[in-house]
């Protein structure tokens, strides 16, 4: 049995504790503009990925389940933030592409978050940062890579 660990038990409470508010305080961020985290995260990922991209890839990229992506998705068509067609090449994939409209709520997404992201990281050096970013992304390969299926 391995030995407890008191430090590495607190740092995984610590990256879910975190995790939760940062989204929290985007929630209230983007609340200005009438979205959610989880609501305006499809729009910006699209937008990163380009037009004419399948859901399902948009959902591995966010770490969604498909499911929980397809009623996102039907919020977003229904604002008129992104179109949803069906792939000639595969009838039951379905594309997604940002409207105008949509590519202006991005813009304005953008420009909140990252509003909140300098009021949050506003007493954290840049060494500091680079440090906590270059340890996650090392969490985040080791979880995701092949050792982890």
């Amino acid at each position: 049995m391995p030995k407890q660990d008191p430090d590495g038990a607190r740092f995984g409470q610590l990256v879910i504790s975190v995790a939760r508010l940062w989204r929290r305080a985007a929630d209230k961020a983007l609340d200005d503009c009438g979205l959610s985290h989880a609501t305006a995260m499809p729009l910006v990922m699209l937008s990163r990925l380009g037009d004419n991209r399948r859901q399902g890839v948009l959902a591995d990229h966010l770490g969604f389940e498909g499911p929980s992506l397809v009623r996102i998705v039907d919020l977003l068509v229904e604002e008129g933030l992104v179109t949803r067609t069906e792939d000639a090449a595969d009838r039951r994939a379905k594309i997604l592409s940002l409207t105008h409209a949509g590519r202006g709520r991005v813009t304005e997404i953008e420009r909140l978050l990252a509003v909140l992201r300098a009021e949050l990281l506003s007493d954290i050096g840049d060494a500091e940062l680079r440090g906590a970013m270059l340890l996650l992304g090392r969490l985040e390969a080791k979880l995701t890579g092949p050792e982890a299926e």
